[in-house]
């Protein structure tokens, strides 16, 4: 007995031209997204390792504070420190630290390493890509290619008579002349010498005038 032979309807012969353009589309628009993501990745362990350097450099500078407190010598903890290289603070220096540098050519330096600009007394760092920090400056945000930082003394108001921040007697401060107001050491701080921030960390009014601003120097 011969099987009668199955009948294939329309349905059964395959993507039609439509169903193929709109899975070419759905694929591109997924990997188009995930480029975008996955991008981010490297600047992130950037920004992550950077921070990472600068956290223990601030903890080696704060425990120089703490010393030179405890033993009553805050004036040479300033003398020494303020402008000096926080690199040699550390017990061992990151592997991508180039140590110290005169009349740095930053042409045949590697990027994502730190060095110290001695002719500035500035910590360098180099950035990988510099479509992933801007700086803060006067004019607004602009790309960057490096992140300098220094150790500066980090000061604050008191009321002469009572020692209390004059930003916690608000009440009376508008009244106190500037003889009542003297300055006290807080310690020292690894500071930036031009602010910046991260591309990731930006807000949505950032990105905006970022785009109009580099739309308009093209």
């Amino acid at each position: 007995m011969v099987s009668p032979r199955p009948k294939y309807s329309q349905q059964q012969r395959g993507f039609s031209l439509f169903e193929l353009v709109v899975f070419i589309l759905s694929v591109a628009i997924i990997y188009s997204y995930a480029a975008q993501r996955f991008s981010t990745y490297p600047s992130d362990a950037e920004k992550a390792n950077f921070e990472a350097v600068t956290a223990q450099l601030q903890s080696s500078i704060t425990l120089q504070s703490y010393n030179a407190q405890v033993r009553g010598d805050l004036d040479g903890l300033r003398q020494s420190l303020v402008g000096a290289n926080p690199m040699l603070l550390m017990l061992r220096p990151p592997r991508n630290y180039l140590g110290e540098i005169s009349n740095a050519n930053v042409e045949t330096l590697s990027r994502r390493s730190w060095y110290f600009d001695v002719d500035k007394g500035e910590l360098v760092y180099l950035i990988g890509s510099g479509e992933h920090v801007l700086l803060m400056g006067p004019n607004g945000l602009q790309v960057a290619d490096e992140i300098r930082l220094s150790i500066v003394a980090e000061y604050s108001e008191i009321e002469r008579s009572t020692g209390l921040p004059v930003s916690l007697i608000r009440s009376r401060s508008d009244r106190l002349s500037r003889r009542d107001i003297v300055l006290r050491f807080d310690g020292l701080i690894l500071n930036p010498v031009t602010p910046f921030k991260w591309v990731g960390d930006l807000t949505d009014e950032e990105r905006s005038g970022l785009a109009v601003g580099l739309s308009r120097s093209l």
